[in-house]
């Protein structure tokens, strides 16, 4: 099923490109943002992990807002334009350290906009599949591709002495990027047969 339909593909995809840069995010965080503060304040100031995380719920519950709002102009332009959001935010944090300005405002903010992103992913996520992948395959599709998913978040975890946390940030927006690409591609599909079912009607 999931090689004779493109959109099942890019589907599982999307989320297993999404939710890898996701989980590697997740692990990475926490000493990105602890470089940065100590970098601006000093070395012996402390980062604020609950603080920060609790705005990151704030920004989960804003984009999950969001995209009630949005999905009126269609699930999947709203999806491509989270994930380019996305993937652009994740680029700026890979790179924050090298910018002219303020690395730890750069990055809070890259961090902030990536997480009103993936409160818009989960109900993104799950129209999606809803349109795109069969009920009675649903479960199997999607962990199929969960592979994929765990290799990814594994690699890089493995290889953390190689990368460095800037690398892995930099590994999640190139696996955004891929999300994005993928997105745009069923974009198209799914806007095609559109047309062809309103020049039936």
């Amino acid at each position: 099923m999931v090689k004779n339909d493109p959109k099942i593909f890019l589907t599982g995809l999307i989320q297993a490109a999404f939710e890898g840069a996701m989980y590697t995010f997740v692990i990475n965080w926490p000493p990105s943002l602890s470089s940065s503060v100590t970098s601006f304040f000093g070395p012996n100031a402390a980062t604020p992990y609950g603080s920060v995380f609790s705005c990151f719920m704030a920004c989960c519950l804003v984009g999950s807002t969001l995209f009630q709002r949005l999905a009126k102009y269609g699930v999947e332009n709203v999806g491509f334009g989270m994930l380019i959001t996305a993937a652009a935010s994740m680029t700026m944090a890979s790179f924050s350290s090298a910018l002219p300005f303020s690395q730890l405002k750069t990055l809070v903010l890259a961090f902030f906009a990536f997480e009103a992103c993936v409160g818009v992913y989960f109900p993104f996520i799950g129209t999606l599949r809803s349109k795109t992948v069969p009920d009675s395959h649903r479960a199997v599709i999607m962990n199929l591709f969960g592979i994929p998913l765990n290799a990814l978040v594994v690699a890089v975890f493995l290889g953390i002495k190689k990368l460095g946390v800037d690398g892995a940030l930099k590994v999640s927006a190139t696996s955004l990027g891929v999300a994005a690409v993928a997105a745009f591609k069923l974009r198209g599909i799914m806007m095609k047969e559109e047309r062809e079912k309103g020049g039936e009607s």
